[in-house]
Order: structure tokens, then C-alpha cells, then sequence
């Protein structure tokens, strides 16, 4: 009777196990058979906002500034540019430029009489220029306003009337730009005006060295 009652005993301690067995195994399938968890990374994204420059490439550009006259001292300076952007990397422009001249050192000096008219006095330059883009990029303003900018060279040619002469003078020179809005840039520009002249009847080699700044306007 003894045996009976622990093979009995035995019976169900198999089965209970059995069941524990088989709810694990179906606990652990229907576990592996569930979505995987997808972990969202917690990133704070900064909005950037980036000046775009207009679709139109033609740009008017005024300035003003000082140029040296050299024997004449420095006088202020106006010009005005028409342009127009060819590639990302090349622009031409038509310039105009116009300054008058002082005295002389030996006007001021000898107190004689002056030696050109107010009209000879005048100098003015009318040319155009190849420009060269080398270095596109940004400007930062502390760290929540980006600009875009470019530097780059320019050689062109034209006219000057100075003194009474009417000769060629070739341009050279460099221009740095701020983006300040799509259409509107902030220029900074220093160029060497190289000619001949015969004033006080000697003839020479001039350097007439130019400092402007201006704005320009993209349409």
C-alpha cells in the first residue's frame, strides 16, 4: 500500500514539474517571438538658419572711400560697379571711379600759383575688371549667426583722365564680401590704378592705391 501511495506521489511530482517545464518554454517562444525594442536616442538638433544668395546674378555696387594721388596727397573717393556673376568662381564688373586732387607739397610750399586747373584736378577712371573667386566661406558672429563671405582678386583695365592726360591704366586689386542678406553684401575693396603721366613735364610711372567700402545690390 506504501509503494502504491508514493508511486502516486512520484506521478504527480513529474507531471507538476512537466507543466512548469512546458509554461516556460511557451513563455520564453512567444518572448523571442515579440517585435524587438526600438531605443530612441535623446538628441537636441540646433536649427541652423543659412543666408541664401539670390537666383539673380547680376549685382550694383556703391562705395566710397580714400585713394592716394601720390605728389597730390589723398582725396575721397566714389565709385560705382555693374556686374554680373558668371560662374560660382568668375565675375566681371564695369567700374567707375572719380576723386579730385589737392595741392601739391610745392603749391603749399611756394605759395606760387596753381599749377592745374580745378577741372585738371579731377580724376576719373572708367574700366572693367575680371574678378576671381579663391576663398568662398563664413563669417561668425558669436555662436548663433553665420554669414557667408568670399574673397577674391580682380585685374581689368580702362581709361583715366587726370591732369589732362587721357591714358590706359591697368586695375589690379582685392575684394572681400559679407552676405548680409540674400541679396545684400557688405564690400571692402583696396585696388592699385597703374598708368603714365607727363605732369610737370616729366613722365612716370603712377601707382594710385584705392581703399573703399560700400554695399552691394543682387538682382
Amino acid at each position: 500500500m506504501e509503494t502504491w501511495r508514493q508511486r502516486i506521489f512520484l506521478a504527480l511530482r513529474l507531471a507538476s514539474s512537466a507543466t512548469v517545464w512546458s509554461v516556460t518554454v511557451v513563455s520564453a517562444m512567444a518572448s523571442a517571438q515579440q517585435a524587438p525594442v526600438r531605443i530612441e536616442p535623446q538628441i537636441q538638433r540646433s536649427v541652423v538658419n543659412e543666408a541664401k544668395l539670390d537666383d539673380e546674378s547680376a549685382f550694383i555696387s556703391i562705395q566710397g572711400g580714400l585713394i592716394s594721388l601720390n605728389d597730390f596727397g589723398s582725396s575721397g573717393l566714389v565709385k560705382g560697379q555693374l556686374g554680373y556673376q558668371i560662374t560660382e568662381d568668375f565675375y566681371v564688373s564695369l567700374d567707375y571711379a572719380k576723386a579730385k586732387a589737392g595741392l601739391t607739397s610745392f603749391e603749399k610750399l611756394s605759395g606760387a600759383a596753381p599749377l592745374m586747373t580745378d577741372a585738371q584736378r579731377q580724376w576719373t577712371y572708367t574700366g572693367a575688371n575680371v574678378g576671381y573667386v579663391l576663398m568662398p566661406g563664413e563669417v561668425y558672429f558669436g555662436s548663433g549667426t553665420a554669414m557667408n563671405s568670399r574673397w577674391s582678386v580682380t585685374l581689368g583695365g580702362g581709361n583715366l583722365d587726370f591732369a589732362g592726360d587721357k591714358v590706359f591704366a591697368i586695375a589690379a586689386g582685392t575684394a572681400y564680401q559679407i552676405y548680409l542678406t540674400d541679396y545684400l553684401a557688405a564690400d571692402i575693396q583696396i585696388s592699385d590704378h597703374m598708368y603714365e603721366t607727363t605732369i610737370l613735364a616729366e613722365t612716370k610711372t603712377q601707382h594710385s592705391l584705392a581703399l573703399s567700402l560700400g554695399l552691394s545690390f543682387y538682382f
